[in-house]
């Protein structure tokens, strides 16, 4: 499955680190380091499998972004990376299926935890579409 990914995150050098490891394990990432550059790529007809966002962003924030972006394409799916340690989901982020398993924080000292929850969540949309299909 060609994984396509868009990381979310105005500190450069954590995004490039991990671009550099997911793309090492074969996926596609588009970096923005705004959610309104983000959103933007949606409006132009980007599409991603997975999305990964940070929550504290210049401009909009992680969580508003979430849910901007999940009303342009339902079918996304969201893992948070963020460096705010008190940080805690939003009901209403919980509802869009976003659960304590997809929460990441900064610094991750394992990728291959983050790796995993992408495959994991990129996984559970492919579940989902296929059953869709199948009930047609």
């Amino acid at each position: 499955m060609g994984l396509r990914v868009l990381l979310v995150d105005d500190e450069a050098l954590v995004a490039e680190g991990v671009r550099a490891y997911l793309e090492d394990e074969g996926m596609e990432v588009k970096i923005t380091a705004s959610a309104e550059a983000a959103l933007e790529l949606m409006l132009r007809g980007s599409r991603f499998h997975v999305c990964i966002m940070d929550m504290r962003l210049t401009g909009m924030d992680g969580n508003a972004a979430v849910r901007a972006l999940s009303q342009r394409d339902t079918k996304l799916r969201f893992l948070i990376h963020t460096g705010s340690a008190g940080y805690v989901i939003p009901d209403d982020l919980r509802a869009l299926g976003i659960a304590n398993t997809d929460l990441f924080f900064k610094p991750q000292n394992d990728m291959g935890l983050l790796t995993g929850a992408v495959r994991r969540v990129a996984e559970s949309l492919e579940r989902a579409l296929s059953s869709t299909v199948k009930s047609l």
